[in-house]
């Protein structure tokens, strides 16, 4: 249903614009754990200000940019792995533990608190669509870049995370949001700690960068197709061929991050995540009622027994979010559903479609 796509759609939008405000507010915590005298709000307006400067430039640019410090970030993460490993080793521990999967601090509860929270390390994977217009032969590298993302940040991911569980286990630490550069401190020399610093925060700029140039190519598809005022959102700069208004709205909208803290900010995008993947599983089960069925074991399993576990995972995850995030969520959808009620004369005509996102 078009009208129900377009809530859904709106309810993810509050992701894409939350998506940078914390990546920035990551970056800021790092850096105000190492010079504490410096006011966190210099960190976060700095690191919108260069971020935005760049994306107005260019893609090109921002590419570049971005792919040189990701190699110096990867060469920090292994010598991360590495340091674990020794110190795990030269502790007299095991390399080979259960331990960070299942102990007797696991609970039900933190289980679910934890993968509300481990979502938000994946989500923006396919934020690479919003580049669609930009990328060469897209059919075919934009699904491959996909999966990609999905494969090599999910195995970093948990490689970095089953290490970090060895030589910390539990979930305990002086200041969360910083915890990572206690570990590097505690496997490293200070040296060490200083170069694992500057890696998180070029790791947190080069996300910024394209999480901002993301959400200024979604609000240029929906201004340039009618679905948000095409004058503002549809504008593309002529000197830089790109959307400097959306460009510069996602740079004043990340400065909510001066009042805000890395956990709340996370479950404010969850919420938007957490509605599209319910609609996503939702769409699948509707496709099978809605089309050809050979009554197989395998489809069922397949295209409704599986996507209802994902829809229902989706729904107590949602549930489980603390009160502002389901708060803001719900009054985001309000003023969604009246918007919506603008767009299609209070819903007798079709919501317009977004060409550049479905592509």
């Amino acid at each position: 249903n078009s009208r129900f796509g377009f809530l859904v759609g709106w309810a993810i939008l509050l992701d894409y614009f939350f998506i940078p405000m914390v990546i920035w507010l990551i970056g800021a915590a790092f850096l105000s754990a190492a010079f504490p005298a410096v006011p966190v709000w210099i960190w976060i307006v700095g690191f919108i200000a260069i971020t935005s400067v760049l994306n107005v430039i260019g893609i090109r640019l921002a590419a570049n940019v971005n792919l040189l410090l990701m190699a110096f970030q990867l060469l920090v993460l292994a010598i991360f792995v590495v340091l674990s490993i020794v110190n795990v080793s030269g502790g007299g521990g095991s390399l080979m533990s259960a331990a960070p999967w299942v102990n007797t601090s696991t609970t039900l509860a933190g289980v679910v608190g934890g993968a509300a929270l481990a979502a938000y390390s994946f989500l923006g994977f396919d934020a690479v669509t919003t580049l669609t217009e930009e990328t060469v032969d897209p059919k075919k590298t934009l699904p491959r870049a996909i999966m990609l993302v999905i494969l090599i940040g999910g195995g970093l991911f948990v490689l970095t995370a089953y290490t970090t569980q060895l030589v910390h286990p539990g979930g305990h630490f002086k200041d969360v949001d910083s915890a990572a550069l206690d570990i590097a401190k505690t496997i490293g020399t200070q040296l060490f700690a200083s170069i694992f610093l500057a890696g998180l925060i070029l790791a947190q700029f080069t996300a910024g960068l394209s999480a901002q140039a993301a959400v200024s190519r979604l609000l240029y598809a929906m201004g340039r197709d009618g679905v948000l005022p095409k004058k503002i959102f549809g504008y593309c700069s002529p000197r830089f061929r790109t959307p400097v208004l959306n460009i510069l709205l996602a740079g004043v909208t990340g400065l909510i991050a001066l009042k805000l803290t890395v956990a709340t900010s996370t479950s404010f995008i969850n919420f938007g995540a957490f509605t599209a993947f319910t609609f996503v599983n939702l769409s699948v089960i509707a496709l099978y009622l809605r089309g050809k069925r050979d009554g197989g074991i395998k489809q069922i399993l397949t295209e409704v027994v599986g996507p209802g576990l994902g829809a229902v995972s989706s729904v107590w995850l949602l549930l489980s979010l603390d009160a502002p995030a389901k708060t803001l969520g719900l009054i985001w959808l309000v003023i969604g559903i009246a918007y919506l009620a603008y767009l299609t004369k209070f819903f007798r005509i079709a919501p317009p479609e977004t060409r550049g996102v479905v592509e």
